[in-house]
């Protein structure tokens, strides 16, 4: 790791931080992807009988387990750093801003209708690779990230859940979802990790974050296209833009605004 006099620029904020060099860098996509790889085909594999499906609380518990290893390392990190762990002690580091400025939420809605447009594009993508050897998903995948599944109902994907007035599982799954996955990636891999690989990739490190951000997930391969085209809509609001909030907002929008939808329409009894 080396020491950078430089300010960095973050959209409106001004971040001194301390910059990794390429190997560092590669370390710390590398053992999320490791441990992904550790719970869903080693541990998880051994809860899942032969012929069916990973069930519901082995995704949830994964995604927790997982993603949660990577909020506890990027704040961890973040206290080393000599942080507190407030919200105003790490607002200027993380970059916990909104855009400033019309023409950079004029941008930041481009960014997103662009984003959504080609996640939406780059499904067919998703499902050709998923027919390529070496990218097929397993017979047990879940069906909410496996291509070669047909999904008719919010029941294909929850198959082991009653979802019919079942708001309590609604709010865990929202809470999950949020709490690990949103602010765990968000602030591991564009709060703590981007801001210091600007020594090593200059002004386009918000473009290697998203390259190296969608190798990470090596154990999910077959959605290598649409994880990169989200990775650089999150990766450009948290870097160029300035804002990770912003990015979380999209990284919420991108993986749980239409789960949710079909959840509660399915609690409601119409799904």
């Amino acid at each position: 790791m080396t020491k950078s006099n430089d300010t960095l620029n973050r959209g409106p904020v001004r971040c001194d931080v301390s910059q990794y060099r390429l190997g560092a860098i590669l370390l710390m996509f590398a053992w999320p992807a490791a441990w992904f790889t550790l719970l869903i085909y080693v541990i998880g594999r051994q809860f899942i009988s032969e012929g069916s499906t990973s069930p519901t609380w082995l995704l949830l518990l994964v995604t927790v387990l997982g993603t949660g290893a990577e909020l506890v390392v990027g704040l961890v990190l973040l206290r080393c750093e000599g942080y507190r762990m407030s919200i105003n002690a790490l607002r200027d580091r993380i970059c916990l801003h909104w855009p400033k400025g019309w023409k950079a939420w004029v941008l930041a809605v481009i960014v997103f209708f662009l984003g959504m447009s080609l996640s939406v594009a780059v499904g067919p993508i998703n499902s050709m690779l998923a027919s390529v050897p070496g990218f097929t998903p397993p017979e047990w995948w879940p069906a909410a990230s496996n291509p070669t599944v047909k999904v008719d109902s919010t029941a294909d994907i929850f198959y082991d859940i009653n979802l019919e007035g079942n708001y309590l599982f609604i709010l865990l799954y929202f809470v999950i979802g949020l709490v690990f996955n949103i602010f765990g990636e968000e602030i591991y891999y564009r709060g703590f990790l981007l801001p210091r690989m600007r020594g090593t990739f200059g002004k386009w490190d918000w473009v290697a974050n998203s390259v190296l951000f969608t190798l990470k997930h090596v154990y999910q391969r077959w959605l290598f296209p649409g994880i990169l085209v989200g990775g650089l809509c999150f990766a450009f609001a948290a870097g160029p833009l300035g804002s990770l909030p912003l990015a979380m907002v999209y990284h919420w929008i991108g993986n749980f605004l239409f789960p949710m939808v079909f959840l509660i329409m399915a609690a409601l009894g119409f799904g």
